[in-house]
């Protein structure tokens, strides 16, 4: 029988009520952040929080308060579960309610320094029988629009979103972003992060950077690609530097 949890160096993540698991593509995005963005926020957003892994991975590399939010309610008691058995408990809330909900009730005089998700984001995809696993997985729950109006009002000039997409479902959230744009210079993509399973696969992932600014972003889009192993099917040096401070045998 497998193991109900994934154990990291610092925390373990039960998982067991959870409609998604912890993943690979998940483990990069928290430990991306946390490398290049978690040391300067003194306060982070976790947006579908799910196994609560990001903001796990977010309170071991900072000194940040960290609020997570998740709409699923076996996800949510899963999360706040795994917060409270962690070191960093007293940096770690939890709310069960939808990202719209939260936003349209966020005071207007607080804000965040870093926004952080790993949105539903499969567009007119085929459905799962598990209502759980639709949620988490398809954007009926959270269309790319609403991800945005709420990015929006809960940051302030200077705050970073960071979001991970599939490649083709990036075009459309990029699309959707250029509409905001255009009334207004606000949230722009500063870099993005490829993401490709070894050396002769496509990137299936991509991890975007946003910057809120009042002015137009003038310089080049940074463009990087993480391949996860090399041609031998093991793990690359830059897949073992970004994880080692959280995978047991790395």
């Amino acid at each position: 029988m497998p193991n109900t949890y994934f154990q990291f160096k610092q925390f373990r993540i039960e998982q067991a009520n959870c409609a998604m698991k912890v993943s690979t593509d998940a483990c990069i995005l928290g430990a991306y952040v946390a490398k290049n963005y978690a040391q300067s926020p003194r306060t982070i957003l976790d947006i579908g929080a799910g196994t609560g892994v990001l903001s796990l991975m977010l309170a071991q590399a900072s000194q940040a308060n960290i609020t997570a939010i998740e709409i699923d309610e076996k996800s949510f008691l899963q999360a706040k579960s795994n917060f409270a058995n962690s070191t960093w408990t007293d940096r770690l809330h939890i709310f069960y309610q939808s990202f719209q909900e939260y936003f349209n009730a966020f005071s207007p005089t607080l804000s965040y320094d870093l926004l952080i998700c790993n949105p539903p984001f499969f567009v007119n995809s085929l459905k799962s029988e598990k209502k759980e696993k639709n949620l988490a997985r398809h954007t009926d729950s959270l269309p790319f629009e609403d991800l945005l109006i709420g990015a929006e009002k809960l940051t302030h000039q200077g705050s970073l979103f960071v979001v991970l997409l599939p490649i083709r479902e990036s075009e459309i959230f990029e699309n959707i972003l250029q509409d905001f744009y255009l009334q207004s210079a606000y949230l722009q993509v500063i870099e993005k992060l490829f993401i490709s399973d070894n050396p002769s696969k496509q990137p299936h992932r991509v991890i975007l950077t946003l910057k809120k600014s009042s002015q137009n972003y003038d310089s080049k889009i940074i463009t990087k690609l993480l391949t996860i192993k090399d041609a031998t099917d093991a793990y690359t040096s830059d897949f073992v530097d970004l994880m080692k401070d959280y995978y047991l045998y790395l």
